[in-house]
């Protein structure tokens, strides 16, 4: 249905014009709500969500400005907003709470090693960090040496190299990657 065709049959009944645009749009909001929400919705949440995308469209939609053209386009685009939001307020509320008055709860306490941990995920990002900037073919040999445990031979068939030269490679990006970690006061 164009702007014209709706403007037009409003102007005779808007409650006729109303219909026709739920006939005809009818299956294309339900796919796009039904594909959004099927995860987390029953059917009549859907077909509620639905009749409040007709509902939006009705009230929201201005036949009165000088538009030609499709209106699925806006109709398409009340449903996908109409439907994150009842999915966002369904799963929002999916996950479990716990309440901090509950006597189970207020003995909980957090682990002896949670500064430890910290510390150790800090370090482990400054360490990645580092042999990205080692730049190809050096940081894929280090990573594939010494964290996917891989022999010389393994590497070399990865990145197109003799098992010599990326045994040297290999030696000369660990003795940068020590003066990065160094110079960044880590230690490991």
């Amino acid at each position: 249905m164009t702007h014209n065709e709706f403007r037009r049959a409003a102007k005779s009944s808007l409650e006729n014009a109303q219909r026709m645009l739920f006939s005809e749009y009818f299956n294309y909001v339900y796919t796009i709500v039904f594909s959004r929400l099927r995860s987390c919705a029953g059917r009549e949440d859907i077909e509620e969500c639905v009749g409040d995308v007709f509902a939006d469209v009705y009230m929201y939609y201005d036949d009165s400005r000088e538009l030609s053209g499709d209106i699925s386009g806006f109709i398409g685009a009340v449903a996908r907003r109409k439907a994150a939001d009842v999915y966002n307020k369904l799963t929002r509320h999916s996950f479990g709470r716990i309440s901090i008055d509950d006597e189970e709860t207020a003995n909980i306490e957090a682990p002896d090693n949670t500064e430890e941990a910290v510390e150790k995920k800090e370090r482990n990002g400054a360490l990645m960090h580092c042999i990205e900037l080692l730049g190809e073919p050096d940081s894929t040999i280090i990573l594939q040496k010494y964290f996917f445990m891989r022999s010389s031979a393994e590497i070399a068939e990865l990145v197109s190299l003799t098992p010599e030269a990326v045994r040297v490679r290999c030696s000369r990006a660990l003795k940068r990657l020590r003066e990065k970690l160094t110079a960044m006061s880590i230690s490991i």
